[in-house]
């Protein structure tokens, strides 16, 4: 009884013990880009403002470095306002579930494909969240669509449904292997976003996770409405 009282007393205590995020990977909301370079460690350090393609009155820069998160390759997006540090997205990397080599016409192989994709995004999933509560608490975040952690739920609902007539139609199978699910972390400083999109026949699958300051992205919404108000 005392020990599992003490194991209780000792998860509650980590779980309010951590830290609320104000930057990400040791840099912090308002540095300049330099300052995030250095203190993040990011490599292959490259400006991609051009690419996603601000208006210049927003004054808002964008750099990109690959990165390692939870143990998977990401390639990380760090955004700027006026030189101020208001956004990191990481973009990982799950293009071998694109480049799955197997037959859309035999439904032991589409069905395998989709086991695949199935495992290998729940436990990229329970990773993403495990780093999370470890970092800042065992906060639960709020839905906008599906829970990521029951991404697959409908799905796999539809094909036990379908199971018979997807064995003839393996086609239909592989056209029905489509998710999406999306969570937010709200702390006083900063917004978490993760979210899942998958259609394997448009050899989509995104999976991404974003810190974003809330200050500064108030600011920036300001700014907006400020240049949009002008051609009125």
């Amino acid at each position: 009884m005392h020990r599992t009282f003490f194991i209780l007393v000792t998860c509650v205590l980590h779980a309010f013990s951590a830290e609320p995020p104000t930057g990400f990977q040791g840099a912090e909301w308002g540095m300049a880009p330099a300052q995030v370079q250095r203190v993040s460690g990011a490599r292959g350090w490259a400006n991609v403002s051009a690419e996603l393609g601000f208006p210049q009155e927003l004054q808002v820069a964008a750099f990109r470095s690959p990165s390692e998160i939870a143990g998977y390759p990401a390639s990380v997006t760090y955004y700027f306002y006026q030189n101020q540090f208001f956004q990191a997205t990481a973009a990982f990397d799950f293009s071998q579930l694109a480049e799955y080599d197997f037959n859309y016409n035999v439904y032991r192989s589409v069905d395998e494909y989709y086991r695949a994709i199935h495992d290998q995004t729940l436990t990229f999933v329970h990773d993403i969240y495990d780093l999370l509560a470890k970092k800042y608490g065992r906060r639960e975040p709020v839905f906008d669509r599906l829970d990521p952690r029951d991404v697959f739920v409908r799905t796999d609902r539809y094909l036990k449904r379908e199971k018979w007539n997807l064995r003839y139609h393996p086609y239909d199978y592989y056209k029905k292997i489509v998710a999406s699910a999306y969570a937010r972390w709200n702390f006083p400083k900063t917004r978490i976003t993760f979210s899942v999109n998958i259609s394997a026949s448009d050899k989509r699958f995104d999976y991404n996770l974003s810190l974003t300051s809330l200050d500064l992205e108030r600011e920036i919404r300001k700014r907006k409405d400020e240049l949009r108000s002008r051609n009125l």
